[in-house]
């Protein structure tokens, strides 16, 4: 092997480390899904939601955490050729705000079981009286009786996504469009890269 290739081999070797590491790093960044390393590089695997996941996270409740992850996942959602994009636009409009900024689980702690189904439940009612198919598995009413099975259907609501906790936090995302200039480099996203495309409004 003449000394060009071996330059050339160590060169192509420090590459490939170099980019294992940012893959696994960017995967690790992902939050909950655990990271698996193919042949293709690092990926993200579903995890197994049980107990040691649920110890590990430290979740209040497995069985609420299967209910929330089953009304809030947007491919548990379809409705004609909408996109991810658009679900998540419809579950904010039906009310997932409250779920999706409880931080710590705070809200699964402070609410009984009953009544936090209850939040899941008009989410999943107002998607469905909007035309969504539900894919997921969270059907309290036709199990076991909770209060919120007797509370009217809820409607999508613009203005209850708009002005949610999570499209306030967030109002450079564009699933929180419409938003004033003012409302978004207020952000704390924006405070800290105020340079970003997204703060460039």
């Amino acid at each position: 092997m003449t000394k060009k290739q071996i330059v050339i081999l160590i060169f192509y070797m420090f590459v490939t480390a170099c980019s294992s590491v940012y893959q696994q790093q960017y995967c690790e960044k992902k939050g909950n899904n655990e990271c698996q390393n193919g042949s293709n590089g690092y990926v993200l695997i579903e995890p197994k939601i049980d107990e040691n996941y649920v110890k590990k996270y430290n979740i209040p409740s497995l069985e609420l955490y299967k209910n929330q992850i089953s009304i809030i996942k947007t491919s548990n959602w379809k409705k004609g050729d909408l996109t991810r994009q658009e679900s998540h636009e419809a579950l904010l409009e039906c009310g997932s705000s409250d779920i999706l900024t409880s931080e710590n689980y705070a809200l699964m702690k402070t609410l009984s079981p009953d009544e936090y189904n209850g939040k899941l439940l008009l989410i999943k009612r107002c998607m469905l009286n909007d035309g969504f198919t539900f894919h997921g598995d969270f059907s309290p009413c036709e199990s076991d009786w909770i209060p919120a099975c007797d509370l009217p259907v809820p409607k999508r609501e613009t203005e209850r996504r708009l002005n949610s906790e999570y499209c306030i936090k967030n109002a450079y995302l564009t699933r929180c469009q419409p938003q004033s200039r003012e409302r978004i480099l207020n952000t704390e996203q924006c405070k800290r890269y105020p340079k970003s495309y997204f703060c460039d409004v």
